[in-house]
């Protein structure tokens, strides 16, 4: 009974020091200086994800990778120029990782390191990248009251093949403005707007929203005051 409550004790106290963080179980390799760096890595941006590809280094005993990124635009104003390891791979035959979830528009820095036998190499060339700029906003956008109690929204569809739908964005008399909808498929260019009250003023934006929680640039705005 004593064991075993000494084993509970020890793995309530591992888990407060990790304070149930997945990036504490990166955390676990010490330097060995001798082992061969990762220089040769070639990155590829997207609007929200980086592609990472490098020469295999299995025939040097490396048994994986670590990945170190800055958190975003930090490196630069950073003072220990301190990364923070976002992922290690465990096999010696990888040469290719994405790193996602990234914003756009935004810089990032990025180096690796080799993994042998619970060691692992100094870091390897530093990488600096930013993401792809948000797209172009959509074209031809116009509205028009139909009724009281309506206003259409039309555009052109946006030429942009990695779009997938459309957030419509409104604000009523200068106020905040709200998401008020989705309009699915990218090929579909309008919006009725049914929830119109005469004598306010209502402005209207389009966003084209892209795959992997990419999006354009908002589109101009239109102001039409109810009748």
């Amino acid at each position: 009974m004593k064991k075993l409550t000494q084993i509970l004790s020890i793995a309530i106290l591992l888990l407060s020091l990790t304070g149930c963080n997945s990036n504490a179980l990166l955390n676990n390799e010490q330097l060995d200086p001798s082992l061969p760096k990762l220089n040769d890595v070639k990155a590829i941006p997207n609007n929200t994800s980086v592609a990472f590809e490098w020469k295999s280094l299995a025939n040097k005993g490396i048994t994986g990778y670590n990945i170190y990124r800055t958190d975003t635009n930090q490196y630069v104003n950073s003072q220990t120029k301190q990364l923070t390891k976002v992922a290690s791979i465990r096999s010696r035959f990888s040469t290719h990782y994405v790193d996602t979830k990234l914003r756009q528009g935004s810089n990032y820095t990025y180096t690796f390191t080799t993994v042998k036998n619970g060691f692992e190499s100094a870091h390897g060339k530093v990488i600096n990248i930013k993401t792809l700029q948000a797209f172009e906003p959509i074209t031809f956008f116009q509205g028009f009251q139909k009724t009281k109690n309506t206003v259409k929204l039309i555009w052109r569809p946006h030429a942009n093949l990695k779009v997938s739908w459309y957030k419509i964005e409104r604000a009523i008399n200068n106020g905040e403005w709200k998401w008020i909808a989705s309009v699915k498929e990218r090929m579909m260019s309008e919006y009725i707007d049914s929830r119109i009250v005469p004598g306010n003023s209502y402005t209207y934006r389009v966003i084209a929203m892209g795959f992997e929680h990419s999006f354009s640039k908002r589109s101009k705005t239109i102001s039409i005051q109810a009748r």
